[in-house]
């Protein structure tokens, strides 16, 4: 047992000495970490557009009722980098929307809903984009559909897939920028006043989700 024991032992060592000496390559590994530009996006006011109390006695009965425009800032700050980035809007209330109630000018893909009480549709309203600038350059907005081409845009919002960015040149791309300033004009229009149940309160209760992302 001991004559194999030290035979085991010696061969053991051997092989651990050719492996030694036959050690002729090593591994590289190159590692780090590629990271989004972090942009944060911020309304003023928390984004609330407020239209206050409205009297049952200002509303036409047969017609729709706009309201004036009402305002928020818009703000986007990615720190010091750069970066290529959109805004999609999602309607919350798009179950709620009145067909037609923003007139001329409009489509439905830009009428967000004012959401529903007793079963009746409050109204709608629209959202436009103004006034964008960075570091005080003005910007042109810009928007397309899905993954589609860039086109000019009038500020009028579309909802989602329609995406909205920004020019700073002659053609229709996106600029790559570190932070933009902007306003976003609301302007709501009340349903005929035949259409609601004014024997009780009605919220005005618009909602959407205002999403950023790179481009």
């Amino acid at each position: 047992m001991k004559k194999s024991i030290g035979v085991v032992f010696g061969i053991a060592c051997m092989v651990a000495a050719l492996s030694a000496q036959a050690t002729t390559s090593a591994q590289l590994v190159v590692r780090g970490t590629i990271t989004p530009a972090a942009c944060n996006l911020s309304l003023a006011g928390s984004g609330i557009i407020d239209y206050g109390t409205i009297r049952s006695g200002e509303l036409s009965q047969a017609a729709f009722n706009p309201r004036e425009e009402r305002t928020t800032s818009l703000v986007v700050n990615c720190g010091t980098t750069p970066a290529r980035f959109g805004l999609a809007f999602t309607d919350l209330q798009a179950g709620s929307k009145v067909t037609g109630i923003l007139g001329a000018g409009f489509t439905e893909a830009q009428n967000f809903g004012l959401g529903m009480a007793g079963g009746r549709r409050t109204g709608g309203y629209s959202v436009t984009l103004r006034d964008l600038r960075s570091s005080g350059t003005v910007l042109n907005p810009i928007m397309r559909v899905g993954q589609g081409a860039w086109q000019s845009s009038d500020g009028k919002v579309a909802q989602s897939p329609s995406q909205y960015s920004w020019r700073n040149g002659v053609n229709n791309t996106p600029a790559s920028i570190s932070q933009m300033t902007g306003t976003l004009v609301v302007r709501a229009v009340i349903n005929r006043a035949q259409d609601l149940d004014l024997t009780r309160d009605i919220a005005i209760d618009g909602r959407a989700t205002l999403v950023l992302s790179y481009i």
